[in-house]
């Protein structure tokens, strides 16, 4: 059997984007945290736009109570942190890892990202209401 070209399943991209892991952990590609580490920012506060499912990652130098710890790859590939608690309160189902580009807004001083629409809760499933005349199961002691 002769040699076979591997294909890669994770592309490199040079434009920034986001990555939201099973975790809870939000993850910057190597083009975003290239801007975090020019300013040397070491946290960032979280927006959030519920009307357009879009979320603002807007970089601070100093920290403060509301902000995020960002960690820094060893390698310069890329940066993190921990967002579960701001992935609950959007209602973002992250059991499986997705990424989405990445945009620099000059004006607001931030990342902006249209969050998938299939990964947010209250988009995908509508509450289940109970349908009357149905038997309910009888508990057993």
């Amino acid at each position: 059997m002769g040699f076979e070209i591997f294909t890669r399943k994770v592309s490199r991209i040079g434009t920034p984007a986001v990555s939201f892991n099973t975790l809870g952990r939000m993850g910057l590609n190597k083009a975003a945290t290239s801007v975090l580490e020019h300013e040397a920012v070491e946290y960032v506060l979280l927006l959030w736009d519920q009307e357009k499912h879009r979320i603002g990652i807007r970089p601070i130098k100093k920290k403060d109570s509301r902000a995020y710890h960002v960690s820094f790859a060893k390698k310069g590939n890329g940066s993190g942190f921990s967002a579960k608690t701001f992935l609950d309160y959007i209602g973002y189902d992250f059991s499986e890892t997705r990424s989405v580009a990445a945009e620099w807004n000059d004006a607001e001083g931030m990342f902006e990202a249209e969050m998938p629409i299939e990964g947010l809760k209250s988009e995908r499933q509508q509450r289940l209401t109970p349908v009357e005349g149905t038997k309910k199961a009888s508990r057993a002691g």
